[in-house]
């Protein structure tokens, strides 16, 4: 068997091939690896904001049933001793025109 011998020239190119095919293969990883990253960075974002929207609903919930009406009214009567106005307590007047 004649071994051939490998000219510079064949062994740069073959060394540029392989480094070449390293680097594809080292891109794709990467590449797939952010794509993975960044579908559960989405997920865990959606997540939240769905938990944000819930809370906003409940908050939205909570002021409406301390802004009712009767249980203001409820509270002024109570712990403010606020009563009904009576006729006399009543003054009407005109508005001053210089205001």
């Amino acid at each position: 068997m004649v071994r051939r011998k490998l000219s510079l020239k064949g062994i740069a190119l073959g060394a540029a091939v392989i480094v070449l095919v390293i680097g594809i293969l080292t891109f794709y990883v990467w590449y797939q690896t952010e794509s993975v990253k960044l579908g559960l960075d989405i997920g865990r974002s959606d997540r939240q904001i769905r938990e944000l929207e819930e809370s906003i609903e409940a908050l939205k919930v909570h002021k409406a049933r301390l802004l009712d009406p009767g249980r203001v009214e409820q509270i002024a009567r109570d712990k403010l001793g606020l009563v009904e106005p009576v006729d006399d307590d009543i003054v009407y007047g005109k508005r001053d025109a210089a205001r």
